[in-house]
């Protein structure tokens, strides 16, 4: 396959490239791998392994080959992440490999450029791609392993099919079943990666279209057709499934803020963004895993022409693709690698990492280009595409040394990105963070103050751009209760009241709700009370997000408590109803509503909260067995004991 010099020199761009990313691996653990590997660290049995394995939530088939990829590491999790990190960085450069062996499967497959250029043309792009900084942090984030190991095993399979092609010169029936096997192995190990791996068999049909060569035999040609037809229907499956018949692309949803169609109209600004921000030098601060303040697109002109390029686009690559076929394999490719998380599926609006396998198309296409140019050009394009992979060399190693400095990264991607609150709320978590055990050690309350203090100068900056960010400003009062004086504390307060008729609703306002009532319960914040806390989730009432079971049900539940600690009963009973109706399955609320009303003496609301649960038998179903009969025998022996 490789002579050994070209062996040689692909192992050293493998290195080369593993060397610019380890910098990088002195990072910081982010958002969404807190979450997602939560319980890696409390393995005791192999049951705890399995339930781990196969009990993620990121994604509707959990993700367990992905998930099980952490279980070696589960002994230091998370003082771990830079063992973590360089594991991620060998599935990048194991990806490069590939990808380099793929470019030249595809180029021998085309079989109208020399030879001789394969092997530099196939190395050229896939080096391009495996410098590129926009998909850094596919690699520098620790969960996101789920995307590059699913590219990885997808890779594997794809490349299995385009050699399949070579074996069917000779032997047709054999080549065909060896394309089947290989890409339907690595598409269901990638999509048990993450789900998104479902489109490989999608690149794998852009193939066969641009370019898979005529058939010369009756049975050759049966078998094309065969091939073309089975390789359709996850393509169609796809389109089904992002289509207005399976999710109604014009229905409001309240956990995202959207309709579908919304978000489609918006990608196509988004996707045309991605390729500015993959092949257009930026500064290093421009990458980062920080977009979540990127807001819907109104839909109107610019959206409209987005769309309308986008259209012309994709019919020149069906037009062309005979004469101009490594253009239109571009297109194909990165539309088709955006097809399920950039249309209509109501994910957030913005990541990088969703680039990671779409822009490989666009870098082949463009060292094609450097390398069989013609003309003046012929003898100087290779050059000049050699120094272009330089420079994004470089600027890749600027950012990953960047990321290798957590807090000082914390910092650039906030001011960067002032309107994040994720970015803010990093940046303060890491520094309150930081050298925990030796602040332990010194109980050195100056500098916990010191750090509170830089943390509430974050928060303050960022909400002048972030005029909706309810967390920023509850996190922000919360610091203030310690180091602020009342007046300080009490006008958070009221400017947290005011943002909450029309803020932002996420998880992490739900878990800050919980963490300020634990501070009123331990007397924390005096200039607060819990009054605050039922004016400020009463202002909540109107945001859609409160019928949402995530968000609703644990707010209401923060409110009885609230309700409960001014004495409040009939509050209490109102809470704990609207948080049953919003999520009737929860636990805690049941929970709640038995035993407070064991505790009032109201043994029959007691009762009927769960006589309720169990005339609905899918909820029942939900709940544990041996909670249900505990509250069962609760409520039993209180009627006894209220019985004359």
């Amino acid at each position: 396959m490789f002579k050994k010099i070209e062996l040689y020199l692909a192992l050293m761009c493998a290195v080369a490239v593993f060397l610019l990313y380890f910098p990088a691996t002195s990072g910081a653990l982010f958002y969404d791998d807190y979450s997602n590997l939560k319980g890696l660290s409390d393995f005791s049995s192999w049951a705890d392994v399995w339930s781990f394995v196969f009990g993620g939530n990121a994604g509707p088939l959990g993700r367990p080959i992905a998930l099980l990829s952490f279980v070696p590491f589960s002994s230091g999790w998370p003082d771990n992440a830079q063992a973590i990190l360089i594991f991620n960085v060998s599935i990048h450069c194991a990806n490069f490999l590939i990808l380099l062996a793929l470019g030249r499967a595809f180029l021998r497959l085309d079989g109208h450029i020399e030879p001789k250029l394969h092997f530099r043309i196939a190395l050229g792009a896939s080096l391009l791609w495996a410098v590129m900084p926009l998909l850094a942090s596919t690699t520098l984030i620790a969960i996101q392993r789920m995307t590059g190991l699913a590219t990885f095993f997808g890779l594997l399979g794809l490349l299995g099919f385009v050699y399949g092609y070579l074996l069917a010169e000779r032997r047709p029936v054999a080549g065909f079943m060896c394309q089947m096997a290989f890409l339907g192995t690595g598409t269901l190990l990638a999509i048990f990666s993450k789900e998104s791996g479902a489109v490989f068999p999608v690149f794998a049909l852009v193939a066969d279209f641009v370019l898979a060569k005529r058939p010369n035999s009756s049975l050759a040609r049966k078998l094309s057709r065969l091939r073309r037809g089975i390789l359709l229907l996850p393509f169609l499956f796809i389109l089904y499934y992002i289509s207005p018949l399976q999710l109604g692309w014009w229905e409001f949803n309240e956990y995202r803020g959207m309709t579908p169609f919304q978000r489609v109209m918006t990608e196509q600004v988004v996707l045309w963004e991605y390729l500015q921000s993959a092949f257009v030098p930026q500064l290093p601060t421009a990458f980062g895993p920080f977009h979540d303040y990127y807001g819907l697109r109104p839909i109107g002109l610019v959206t409209g022409i987005a769309a309308f390029c986008w259209f012309l686009v994709l019919v020149a690559a069906v037009v062309v693709r005979h004469r101009f076929k490594w253009f239109s394999l571009a297109v194909f490719l990165f539309l088709a690698g955006h097809l399920i998380e950039s249309t209509s599926v109501l994910l957030e609006l913005y990541f990088e990492h969703r680039n990671y396998a779409a822009v490989y198309g666009v870098c082949l296409f463009l060292s094609v280009c450097a390398f069989t140019a013609k003309g003046k050009l012929q003898h100087i394009a290779p050059y000049l595409f050699g120094l272009y992979v330089v420079l994004l060399s470089a600027l890749l190693l600027a950012v990953t040394v960047l990321w290798g400095q957590p807090k000082k990264a914390a910092e650039s991607w906030n001011i960067k990105h002032p309107g994040s609150a994720r970015a803010a709320l990093h940046a303060v978590f890491l520094e309150m963070s930081a050298d925990s055990k030796q602040l332990e050690e010194s109980n050195s309350a100056y500098i916990e103050q010191e750090r509170r203090a830089f943390s509430l100068k974050v928060l303050d900056r960022t909400k002048v751009a972030c005029p909706d960010c309810l967390d920023i400003r509850l996190q922000a009062l919360m610091y203030s209760c310690t180091i602020t004086p009342p007046d300080d504390t009490r006008q958070r307060m009221s400017e947290a009241l005011e943002v909450a008729r029309f803020g932002r609703i996420n998880v992490t306002v739900v878990d800050q709700l919980f963490n300020l009532q634990e501070l009123l319960q331990t007397n924390a914040c005096s200039p607060l009370n819990y009054s605050d806390i039922l004016t400020l989730i009463d202002r909540l009432r109107d945001s859609s997000k409160m019928n949402v079971q995530v968000y609703g049900a644990k707010i209401y539940f923060v409110r009885a408590i609230a309700a409960q600690e001014l004495g409040d009963t009939e509050q209490v009973w109102a809470s704990l109803d609207e948080a049953e109706r919003i999520a009737p399955e929860a636990l805690p609320v049941l929970q709640y509503q038995v035993y407070y009303g064991l505790e009032q003496g109201d043994v029959e609301r007691a009762a009927q909260a769960l006589a309720r649960r169990e005339q609905l038998p899918d909820v029942i179903r939900q709940l544990p067995a041996e909670q249900i009969s505990a509250m069962r025998e609760a409520v039993a022996i209180a009627m006894k004991e209220t019985q004359p």
